[in-house]
């Protein structure tokens, strides 16, 4: 009888997470991508499109958008709070409640120094962006 090499496959069915929420940098050429179960991808697009980081979801935490300022990564959330991301280790760094319930968007100035999120009241939050926190400025109220 002959020589044969035997090849063991397993295959799994991979059922990926919904997307929730995107964010694209241009200066640092990264894509941050939140699916449903909360778990938020880096993909750098600089080096032939590869996964970067990946920071496992919380159970609770429904993020609806992301925002990079520079090379710092923002999301807002459902529950109210907004979370900067350490990209380094590979998880959250702090969050900050914003006190107007829901938070529906998040974006930052061209400046780098602003940080602006929309709540379910309608209201806007304006947020510092400091070297280690954000601190919050003021309050811009409904528009009819």
């Amino acid at each position: 009888m002959g020589e044969f090499k035997v090849h063991r496959v397993r295959f799994f069915d991979y059922m990926p997470s919904a997307i929730t929420a995107m964010a694209f940098s241009s200066s640092t050429e990264r894509l941050a991508v939140c699916r449903a179960d909360g778990a938020l991808e880096v993909f750098n697009f600089s080096d032939n499109y590869f996964q970067e980081k990946v920071i496992p979801g919380q159970d609770g935490r429904a993020v609806e958008a992301l925002c990079w300022v520079g090379q710092r990564l923002f999301s807002a959330a459902l529950n109210g709070e907004i979370t900067e991301y350490d990209l380094e280790n590979l998880r959250p760094r702090y969050t900050v409640e914003a006190y107007g319930g829901p938070l529906w968007t998040i974006s930052g100035n061209s400046q780098g120094t602003l940080l602006a999120v929309g709540c379910e009241d309608g209201t806007v939050k304006m947020f510092e962006i400091l070297e280690e926190r954000i601190q919050f400025q003021r309050n811009l109220n409904r528009q009819k």
